[in-house]
């Protein structure tokens, strides 16, 4: 048993993060821990496997304490820690070195090494990369390695920190059903902490916290049931719930099967209404064109592979372009071409018609802003205002007008100057990390913004502060590009998409059409938005309504007949 009592910590000039924690996690137990940014979720997790010791109150492991240094080690052998960013994890040149590292430090037998090995490789789909080294692999890859071998080291708890961020729906789905299995078979207990709902909604139980308390814990139906307290601490429902709460109805589902089960209860009345979807304005002058774009990784190697192949993509001015597809699909690799990061291995890019490569890649990077998967990359000031200012200044502008471009930006991103310009960039939650990197990118006012997994690890209120910016962007006629695994965000700001599959491009077209095609799921090995989900549920059911919803609030308008008075 984990025993946490009257925990207390604090960073150096920084808020508290944690005021007297008191939890108890028990062999086998299934903890989903939730929060808002900053609300200590990180730190906790921290504390539980001794990375950060308390300044008042306990840690308990099975009675090992982590204010005794001597007990740290075999504290660390109980308790796995995998962390958001997988790259501060990953030390070895291949994925099955890396999965057999922590094995060899438990000094395990060569033969139980190789088979948790290859249950590992087996388990998350990593066969094809056993001799590939981890930094060629892309976010969501690593993020697997990182994951496998945590895992495969069968620690008596494993505390997760956003583990699948970054992953598709099929990679979340295969670490959920491997995590079941390592409770069933062997008693681990998982803390997985998520600002995704329908995952926090699995779990036996929902811990919260809020500024740094612990605000409830017990089973996710008694606490996704107070939709409006929820709401107020900056936190979502699962999709289920949340279009239950808005449809005032009397249950609160947590999932879409729970859903159909009431829906299809109701009848529809005669002459139901047709519900049609708004119509977006068309679009015309092309910003960014590739023209049979193709990179390959250590092109003249041994090493050599083909990441891109034939690329042909036209993103329209002012438009929001999706990028979406399978971890490892190309989409970060053809993201990096569009300010100049990676030069093509053959095919161009055009900017406004001119080669990107006949400028000074310097101007390009001005023109075109590209946000990293992992923020703290291109974080590394003294101060966050530091941080965010650093693209402007080398930009030559005048002091004044960096000053008013930094207070700007960071309160674009909800990231207020007089709260946070003097703290330090990587003391900050990584979704506060996120939203920095991003007023780093906006200050310098780029035509182009090219954002890679931006809502990743953000809480409801950080993800509609940047979705609403999104869409103030666009409005004045910049032009963005997206990757994102989130088809609901996607749905609700894309309007345009591209899905990438090995490298290639293999639908493309406006949001609607895209994600209500009926292949979009076997194409892109991805699941459509959850109203559609929902539509082709209830078909299922024989309950039929036309038009294809792709947002909550449409979802709740196509609804509306059903809950029409009845003639």
């Amino acid at each position: 048993m984990i025993r946490v009592e009257k925990l207390s910590f604090s960073y150096p000039d920084n808020p508290p993060a944690l005021h007297s924690i008191d939890l108890e996690i028990n062999p086998g137990d299934a903890i989903a821990l939730i929060g808002a940014n900053g609300s200590g979720k990180t730190t906790l997790a921290r504390c539980l496997n001794g990375l950060h010791i308390p300044q008042e109150g306990q840690v308990l492991v099975d009675e090992l304490t982590t204010n005794a240094p001597t007990q740290l080690g075999a504290i660390r052998q109980r308790v796995g820690m995998i962390f958001q960013n997988p790259d501060d994890q990953l030390v070895s040149t291949t994925v099955a070195d890396e999965l057999a590292f922590g094995l060899e430090n438990l000094a395990l037998p060569t033969d139980e090494i190789s088979q948790r090995v290859e249950d590992a490789l087996a388990a998350f789909g990593l066969k094809g990369y056993r001799d590939t080294p981890p930094h060629r692999l892309s976010g969501g890859e690593k993020q697997r390695v990182a994951i496998a071998a945590v895992v495969a080291m069968r620690p008596s708890y494993i505390v997760l920190d956003e583990p699948t961020a970054l992953l598709d729906p099929q990679s979340r789905r295969h670490v959920s059903a491997l995590l079941q299995s390592l409770r069933s078979e062997y008693g681990i207990a998982t803390i997985l902490i998520t600002q995704l709902p329908e995952e926090a909604a699995r779990a036996d139980r929902l811990v919260i916290l809020h500024q740094g308390r612990l605000y409830g814990d017990s089973s996710p139906s008694e606490l996704f049931a107070k939709s409006a307290e929820l709401r107020k601490l900056g936190l979502g429902l699962p999709f289920a719930s949340s279009l239950a709460s808005h449809l005032a109805l009397a249950e609160s589902p947590l999932d879409l099967d729970a859903l159909v089960d009431i829906l299809a209860s109701r009848t529809i009345p005669d002459a139901t209404p047709t519900w049609t979807p708004p119509q977006l304005a068309p679009l015309s002058s092309k910003k960014l064109t590739t023209e049979s774009l193709t990179y390959f990784y250590d092109e003249n190697l041994p090493t050599r592979h083909q990441a891109i192949v034939d690329i042909e993509l036209q993103v329209s001015t002012g438009s929001i372009l999706a990028l979406v597809g399978v971890s490892g699909s190309g989409k970060t690799t053809l993201a990096q071409h569009f300010n100049a990061l990676l030069k093509p291995s053959r095919g161009r890019i055009l900017l406004d018609g001119l080669d990107i490569w006949s400028q000074p890649p310097a101007k390009i990077r001005q023109r075109v802003g590209l946000v990293f998967q992992f923020p703290e990359l291109q974080l590394f000031a003294e101060s966050v205002s530091e941080d965010v200012a650093f693209g402007p200044s080398n930009l030559g502008f005048a002091q004044d007008k960096i000053q008013h471009l930094v207070a700007e930006s960071l309160e674009l991103v909800g990231l207020p100057l007089a709260g946070f310009g003097q703290r330090q960039p990587l003391s900050l939650s990584g979704g506060e990390k996120r939203r920095v990197a991003l007023a780093g990118i906006l200050a310098m006012d780029p035509e182009v913004l090219v954002l890679d997994e931006p809502t990743a690890g953000l809480d409801l209120e950080g993800t509609a502060t940047l979705v609403t910016l999104f869409e103030r962007l666009r409005d004045k006629g910049r032009t963005l590009i997206i990757i994102s695994h989130d088809m609901d965000l996607v749905g609700r700001m894309a309007t345009e998409i591209a899905v990438m599959q090995e490298g290639r491009i293999q639908l493309q077209g406006p949001t609607r059409s895209v994600l209500c095609e009926p292949a979009f799921a076997d194409i892109s090995g991805l699941e459509p938005p959850s109203p559609v989900q929902l539509k082709s549920a209830l078909q299922k059911r024989g309950l039929h309504l036309a038009g294809d919803p792709i947002t909550i609030e449409e979802t709740i308008e196509w609804l509306a007949p059903l809950f029409s008075k009845q003639p």
